[in-house]
């Protein structure tokens, strides 16, 4: 795919304007077609409840996909609207098992950036969580890594632990203090997933506390948190 050439005297704008329409429409078409599909095929189905394997299963699926993606190649983030944006967001939480449109934005930093910021005031989880582990290797120069602090508090369990593990990378100074409230904490219960995390991050920074939570954890009742402390001692 690449941009469209336009012809024309004085086209330029004009045309971007009305190209950038038909890509909207596109899109939103093809949202809409998903969504009767998941609807009619799998009723169950919400934004808390998605396995993610919809490829293999949905057409509809790789059409909202591939729209999106000739969305990122060929218009300016600058032009999107709140609908565009939305659908973007949408079909990046569907598309959480294959991450194809996440992979292309690796390579459209604007966009990336655009969306990552978004994406916390929004509802779409598997969304947030592929941000928030993905935002440690964003390579723009504005201030977005900032952002990692608003999926720390997403309030998705899984997105708060993806964020920790992205803090490690970002901000080494601040990762310690999120760690050990992620272990004392009782936000999401007596989560095992949430200890080992927390563990691992402690650990990676080579906190001075690392040693009193690698205890805790070799007695702890969890078995996957005893055999993850007992595998990093063999190496700490």
């Amino acid at each position: 795919m690449g941009r469209p050439i336009v012809s024309g005297y004085g086209c330029g704008l004009e045309c971007e304007k009305i190209m950038n329409e038909v890509y909207e429409k596109k899109l939103h078409e093809s949202v809409c077609n998903f969504k009767k599909w998941a609807q009619r095929n799998y009723s169950e189905w919400s934004e808390e409840n998605d396995s993610g394997e919809w490829e293999p299963r949905s057409a509809e699926f790789g059409e909202m996909i591939y729209n999106i993606i000739e969305i990122i190649e060929n218009t300016s983030c600058s032009s999107a609207t709140k609908q565009m944006t939305d659908d973007i967001l949408f079909g990046i939480a569907r598309d959480d098992e294959c991450g194809l449109i996440m992979a292309k934005l690796s390579a459209y930093p604007e966009w990336y950036s655009f969306l990552c910021r978004r994406c916390p005031e929004t509802g779409y989880i598997n969304a947030k969580w592929q941000f928030a582990a993905s935002l440690k290797d964003h390579s723009g120069d504005d201030d977005l890594r900032e952002t990692i602090f608003k999926f720390l508090e997403a309030g998705d369990e899984y997105t708060e632990r993806m964020a920790l593990m992205s803090l490690a990378h970002i901000y080494l100074d601040k990762a310690e203090k999120y760690a050990i409230d992620f272990w004392e904490g009782n936000k999401f219960g007596d989560n095992e997933y949430r200890k080992v995390m927390a563990l691992d991050v402690l650990c990676k920074i080579r906190s001075p506390k690392a040693e009193h939570y690698l205890e805790l954890a070799v007695r702890s009742e969890h078995k996957r948190l005893r055999e993850n402390a007992e595998k990093i001692r063999e190496k700490y």
